[in-house]
């Protein structure tokens, strides 16, 4: 078995699948900040999108192995 260097970038690291995850939330939530949808609604809405970012970049990355 081979030890390889993984890149820092890459997704292996639980830090980058978080900030991944914020990201694509935030990003969501910013698209829906043009719509009339309350504060909380959207806050509702990063949460859900960053759960399952994070959810399916982690089942992703476990199923490549």
């Amino acid at each position: 078995m081979s030890d390889q260097h993984e890149s820092r970038w890459s997704l292996v690291h639980t830090g980058n699948r978080v900030f991944l995850a914020v990201l694509a939330g935030v990003l969501i939530a910013c698209l829906c900040g043009g719509t009339d949808l309350p504060v909380g609604t959207q806050f509702v809405i990063l949460l859900v999108v960053g759960g399952v970012t994070y959810a399916l970049v982690t089942l992703l990355h476990r199923t490549r192995r």
